[in-house]
C-alpha cells in the first residue's frame, strides 16, 4: 500500500501555553517529554545530504519507490538548505533498511544519510551517524538480531548486521551497522560475560 503523500499528521492535543520573557526575549517554553511526544510521527525520518548536486523531488521520489524495497513509500520534501531532503516513513523497518542501505546515491547523486532528531540542526555537521563496525574475536553465538543489540549498546544503537552474519557463514567476528556518536572516542573493545572469565569473550572493535 502506498502512503498518500497528502495525509495529514495525527493531531496531539496541547494546553495552551503562555508566553515568557527570557532575558528580554518572547518565547514559548515546552518540555523535554513535550517535545518527544511532539515528535513521534517523525521519529523514522532521515536527512538526505546530498554532497554536491541535488536530484529533483520526483527523481527521488521515483528512485526510492523503484530500489530501495520499501512496505510504504515514505513522505519525501525539501529543506531549508537546498541540498537536504527530509524523508519521513512510517515504519521501524523501512527507516532502517533506508538508512542502512550500503550505496548511498540517487540516480548518480552521492548523499550522506542521518537520523532526524529534535536536536537536528540544518547548520551543524551531526555527531550521530551511521557506521559500519566489525566487532572481531565474537563467537557465532552471539550472531542473533536481539544479542548484537545488547552488545553494541556501549557503541551505539543497532540497525542491523551483514548478510555474513545473519547466515553465520564466518566465523572470525560479526559485521553490524550503528548509529554512533562520533563526537566520543569508538569503544575499542569490550567483554561478553566477567572479564577475564573462563567463559567470557573479548571482543575488539574496528570501522
Amino acid at each position: 500500500m502506498v502512503l498518500d503523500p497528502l495525509q495529514p499528521l495525527l493531531e496531539v492535543k496541547v494546553s495552551l501555553q503562555a508566553p515568557q520573557m527570557v532575558e528580554g526575549e518572547v518565547c514559548i517554553i515546552f518540555s523535554k517529554e513535550e517535545l518527544d511526544r511532539y515528535a513521534l510521527p517523525f521519529q523514522f525520518s532521515l536527512v538526505l545530504k546530498f554532497l554536491r548536486q541535488r536530484p529533483s523531488l520526483d527523481t527521488i521520489r521515483s528512485f526510492i519507490r523503484a530500489r530501495w524495497g520499501l512496505s510504504k513509500q515514505p513522505i519525501v520534501y525539501s529543506m531549508l538548505k537546498p541540498r537536504n531532503v527530509f524523508v519521513r516513513m512510517t515504519i521501524e523497518e523501512d527507516f532502517v533498511k533506508a538508512f542502512a542501505r550500503k550505496s548511498c546515491e540517487i540516480d548518480g547523486f552521492s548523499y550522506r544519510p542521518f537520523h532526524w532528531t529534535i536536536d537536528y540542526h540544518e547548520e551543524l555537521e551531526p555527531v550521530r551517524v551511521l557506521v559500519w563496525l566489525k566487532l572481531l574475536g565474537l563467537p557465532p553465538i552471539f550472531y542473533h538480531e536481539d544479542l548484537l543489540r545488547n552488545i553494541t549498546l556501549p557503541i551505539g544503537r543497532f540497525l542491523k548486521r551483514d548478510n555474513s552474519t545473519r547466515c553465520a557463514t564466518r566465523t572470525d567476528g560479526a559485521r553490524v551497522c550503528v548509529e554512533m556518536d562520533v563526537s566520543k572516542d569508538l569503544l575499542k573493545a569490550l567483554w561478553i560475560g566477567t572479564p577475564h572469565h573462563p567463559l567470557s569473550f573479548l571482543s575488539r572493535s574496528g570501522i
